[in-house]
């Protein structure tokens, strides 16, 4: 019998292997850039989504740019989609890694960082003390879809699923700031930051090895055989 399994990102993947159901938990809701806040000169342009480069591609005329860096296959493959060459990927795909993977090369910058209103400071705040000029624009924000949590809930409830997965900290505050703690299912996290955020929670969660969908429904799968 296939998983059946619950996607709650904003995105999804195609298996023939496992049952998805998909119910996005967070709608992405576009934010009106102002052009003159954007400078026609950066250093290096950093994507850490692939809604920011969705989102920020219509205003990529407005820019000259040395070096352009991003978090996550996913992101880079839409970068190069656009035409977008991409200099720098790290292994990890989250803040953190990007900032080990420049931690050596960025001092005096000025840098261009389009991203969610609500995303975390890190990144930021290290690159800052780094000594660059960071300019944090706010292009989208996250808004919680609740019909999808409760119908969710709902099939966890009537254990209609057999896993459920989150790989956002705005999906997992979603569902958690509204229901109680998940016992009768698994519970899958992509990404340690989703991790972290489940815990504080206090619910148990499993990690796929690498931050991303198809690398969470193949450990779904190692561990149902």
């Amino acid at each position: 019998m296939k998983p059946i399994v619950v996607v709650t990102s904003t995105r999804t993947v195609q298996r023939e292997d496992i049952e998805l159901k998909h119910y996005p938990f967070i709608d992405i809701v576009p934010i009106e850039v102002d052009e003159s806040c954007i400078k026609p000169y950066y250093d290096w342009l950093i994507f850490t989504s692939v809604n920011a480069i969705k989102l920020f591609q219509p205003y990529l005329n407005l820019i000259n740019v040395k070096h352009i860096a991003a978090i996550g296959t996913k992101t880079k493959a839409l970068a190069e989609d656009y035409s977008i060459p991409i200099e720098v990927m790290p292994s990890t795909f989250t803040q953190e890694g990007l900032l080990d993977s420049l931690e050596n090369r960025l001092h005096k910058q000025s840098i261009l960082i389009p991203c969610s209103r609500l995303a975390r400071n890190k990144l930021t705040d290290h690159l800052r003390e780094w000594d660059n000029e960071v300019q944090r624009l706010h292009i989208y924000e996250p808004k919680t879809n609740y019909e999808n949590v409760d119908k969710v809930h709902e099939l966890i409830e009537n254990n209609e699923v057999t896993h459920v997965t989150f790989s956002s900290s705005s999906a997992v505050s979603s569902y958690f700031e509204k229901y109680n703690k998940i016992d009768n299912i698994e519970v899958y996290a992509i990404g340690e930051i989703t991790e972290e955020k489940l815990k504080t929670y206090h619910q148990e969660c499993r990690v796929a090895p690498r931050a991303t969908l198809n690398d969470m429904l193949n450990k779904i799968l190692e561990e149902v055989e």
